[in-house]
């Protein structure tokens, strides 16, 4: 393309890291094969409705294709547990696009006015509870389960959890209600579809903006958005290096309430 572009993406993996390490390259080759994508480069430069739908479908377009070749790869090397949630970022132009499965999160921070940063959560966590996730599950025959011994949390369980357990097996529960991987999970509505969003920085909305951050839920945790802007803006003014203040304050935080992030 003769237009500035980038990709980013955090990949957070459940049981293991199998599926993390295998879908970190596979995503960038599927959106490569991806009909629309190669549509939105042929016919490169497009009219804005067009250009978003084309970027919007080829993300989608890239989810399925990648969660189809990871579940293969599970398949082949017996790691039929392995899942993982994922945040991406693709920037080309003056578009940002961004698609998300699972507790993996994006926000923007822009500076409002000089010297002061705001951020901005621009995506939504896929929890089991929220009603249409819980909808899906239960109409594909899953459960939606919180469970004490984790903080009263909501679990994605699939409708045969409670009669494997009793054979002695460990079927899966996940506190996720999107993902990567997840074999067992997805025929009780375990989905690969991410919500996609589309941004044009050139509006007046989005003119400032000076970071993202894309991470797991091991910072999001601890850090909500406000907290993580203003962070940035310590660094900033202390000339330290962004990502790393973040993780430190993570970390601080994690030790301080007893809790753990890998």
């Amino acid at each position: 393309l003769d237009v500035v572009n980038s990709f980013f993406g955090v990949f957070d993996g459940t049981v293991g890291d199998f599926a993390s390490h295998t879908v970190k390259d596979l995503v960038v080759p599927k959106l490569l094969e991806s009909p629309n994508w190669k549509a939105y480069r042929q016919s490169f430069p497009l009219q804005p409705p067009e250009e978003e739908r084309l970027l919007f479908d080829a993300f989608h377009d890239m989810y399925r294709a990648a969660d189809s070749a990871l579940l293969a790869q599970c398949a082949r090397h017996t790691q039929h547990y392995a899942t993982c949630t994922s945040v991406t970022v693709l920037i080309v132009g003056d578009l940002l696009v961004v698609g998300h499965l699972g507790d993996s999160r994006v926000i923007l921070v822009k500076e409002e006015e000089p010297g002061v940063l705001v951020g901005e959560q621009l995506t939504v966590d896929h929890k089991p509870d929220l009603d249409t996730e819980r909808q899906r599950i239960e109409q594909c025959g899953g459960m939606v389960e919180r469970l004490q011994n984790h903080g009263n949390k909501p679990f994605i369980r699939g409708g045969d959890f409670m009669m494997r357990k009793a054979l002695g097996e460990q079927p899966m529960q996940l506190q996720y209600s999107r993902a990567f991987g997840a074999k067992d999970l997805k025929i009780f509505g375990l989905s690969c579809v991410p919500d996609v969003k589309i941004i044009r920085m050139g509006s007046s909305a989005y003119k400032n903006v000076r970071f993202l951050v894309l991470a797991s839920d091991g910072l999001w945790d601890v850090l909500s958005t406000a907290e993580a802007a203003r962070k940035l803006q310590e660094a900033v003014a202390k000339r330290e290096h962004p990502a790393e203040c973040l993780v430190h304050a993570a970390l601080h935080q994690q030790v301080r309430l007893g809790g753990r992030a890998d």
